[in-house]
C-alpha cells in the first residue's frame, strides 16, 4: 500500500477480516503469554527495533499497521519463548494524534496488528502497553 493510499484509508483498518485476524493473534498470544520473557536472539528483525532510537522504533512499527500513522510511544510488551508462537515479538505504538495498536512480528519480520480497544474489549484481560 503506497503512503498516498494510507492516508486516504488513515483512522480505519483494512476490513472485516480485522476481527477474524484479532481473534487469530489473541489466541496465539494466549497460548504462551505465560512464557513471554524479553527480547532475546529468535527474533533477529525484533533484536534491530531494540537497538534503535525511540524515534525509529515507532516509525518501523508504524510501518506494520495499513494504515496512515506517525507513531509514536512504542512499547515492547514481551517475545515468547515457546510454543506456536516462539520468537514472536508484541508492541505496543501509538498513532499521534488517534488509535493505538498491539503489533505481532514473527521472526521473519511480518507485523500484524490489532487496535488497542479490540484487544481489549476481547483480549481475555490483555492489553496494550502491558509487559507480559
Amino acid at each position: 500500500m503506497s503512503k498516498g493510499e494510507r492516508s486516504r484509508s488513515a483512522g480505519r483498518f483494512p476490513g472485516p477480516c480485522v476481527w477474524a485476524f484479532a481473534g487469530a493473534i489473541l489466541c496465539i498470544a494466549g497460548s504462551t503469554v505465560g512464557a513471554a520473557q524479553t527480547a532475546g536472539p529468535e527474533n533477529a528483525y525484533n533484536d534491530e527495533l531494540m537497538h534503535l532510537p525511540t524515534e525509529g522504533r515507532a516509525a518501523k512499527l508504524a510501518d506494520h499497521l495499513g494504515v496512515w500513522c506517525i507513531g509514536v510511544k512504542p512499547f515492547f510488551m514481551g517475545v515468547t519463548k515457546e510454543g506456536a508462537a516462539k520468537g514472536y515479538a508484541y508492541w505496543s505504538v501509538t498513532c499521534a494524534g488517534a488509535g493505538s495498536y498491539m503489533i505481532q512480528i514473527t521472526p521473519e519480520g511480518q507485523g500484524a496488528a490489532v487496535d488497542c480497544r479490540t484487544l481489549k474489549e476481547s483480549g481475555q484481560g490483555r492489553e496494550c502497553y502491558k509487559a507480559f
